[in-house]
């Protein structure tokens, strides 16, 4: 008995314990089978074949398309990163919105640089101003040379007829006799009797220019040579407004102007502007050349923008020609509104005849 009992709080040989008594005093006991059921092990997940992938927030990814690289910044560094990135962002996307029209600007700046001077070359290459020059219809002439006599017939017809008449006559008789009228001088200062033409400025010249002198150039002259001389006594007249040259100083024409400028340099005072859309310049231009037939040319010097310039102006394609009274002419009549008056030399019997030979300047107002 004793042996059974020593046994029961033993180990077997299996290595199991028996159960204890149950607490309830059943006096029953769980079988050793069922005790040493082998437990279940716990499961174990199997590795993946596919390769691990950190998991990414959306910032990080939205990060990493603005700009890569960004999401292996640390955050703090990424936080300071992000703070300039988006100023720089809205930087970069206003310069490339801006670049298109800063192109178009830069070009379209080149293009009007480069058009305005091809039309400034263009605007150079013709000439500056044309002139049309023409003699003055309506001017009143006070002298007439013909290089042609008057025959015994004519010359009795002409002293036959009173004053009046033969006004009347001196433009046809000039025509016929090779011969041509000359003006009174617009002022006392001149070398005698004058020729006159009008002369008109044009300039189709997009830039501003304006003449600043007209000077006589290339003159040729030579003793007066008409041979019959018709002086008109002049009863008053008046000037007028433009220049006088007289040949003995060709290079300083004076105003004929009435007031205080009378007389005085002209271009010293007043200039003709041209170009640019201004109206036209006219100027009436007077020559003097005393005993003398001569002949010349003009210059007109000009500014603009380029600086000083010079143009050559002629008659068409001959020179300005300039007819003189001769100092002692085969014959000489003085006209009056009255009378015909017979001053040539050896015949001079009248108040009414200037004195001969004539001299340059005196004659006009004798």
């Amino acid at each position: 008995m004793h042996s059974s009992d020593a046994s029961a709080g033993q180990p077997t040989d299996g290595g199991v314990a028996p159960s204890p008594p149950d607490p309830q005093g059943s006096g029953t006991t769980r079988s050793a089978e069922t005790d040493s059921s082998p437990t279940p092990a716990p499961s174990v997940t199997q590795p993946s074949l596919r390769p691990s992938r950190p998991t990414r927030r959306r910032r990080d990814i939205i990060a990493e398309l603005v700009i890569p690289g960004m999401s292996d910044i640390p955050s703090e560094q990424r936080r300071r990163n992000a703070k300039w990135a988006v100023p720089t962002l809205v930087i970069i996307a206003l310069l490339a919105w801006l670049f298109p029209y800063a192109l178009d600007y830069i070009a379209a700046e080149q293009t009007t640089r480069h058009a305005k001077e091809v039309e400034e070359e263009i605007d150079r290459e013709g000439a500056a101003f044309t002139v049309s020059v023409r003699e003055d219809a309506d001017a009143t002439h006070f002298a007439y040379i013909l290089d042609q006599p008057l025959t015994p017939a004519e010359k009795k017809n002409l002293l036959q007829q009173d004053g009046d008449a033969v006004i009347q006559q001196l433009d046809s008789l000039a025509a016929s006799h090779k011969g041509r009228g000359l003006q009174m001088p617009g002022l006392p200062e001149s070398d005698g009797y004058t020729t006159g033409w009008l002369m008109d400025f044009f300039s189709d010249r997009a830039a501003s220019l304006a003449i600043t002198a007209l000077r006589g150039k290339e003159i040729e002259c030579k003793p007066a040579t008409a041979r019959t001389v018709v002086l008109i006594r002049p009863e008053g007249g008046g000037g007028y407004d433009g220049i006088h040259f007289n040949m003995s100083a060709p290079e300083v024409p004076v105003s004929l102007t009435p007031g205080n400028d009378m007389g005085k340099p002209y271009f010293s005072h007043r200039k003709i502007d041209l170009g640019n859309g201004a109206t036209p310049g006219g100027l009436y231009v007077e020559v003097s050349s005393g005993i003398q037939d001569c002949k010349l040319i003009f210059e007109a010097e000009y500014r603009d923008a380029e600086g000083v310039e010079r143009r050559r102006i002629r008659n068409g394609k001959d020179k300005f020609e300039v007819r003189g009274i001769p100092a002692n002419p085969d014959q000489l009549f003085v006209v009056t509104l009255e009378s015909v008056t017979d001053c040539s030399a050896g015949k001079a019997n009248s108040e009414e005849c200037p004195p001969l030979p004539f001299e340059k300047g005196k004659y006009t107002n004798y």
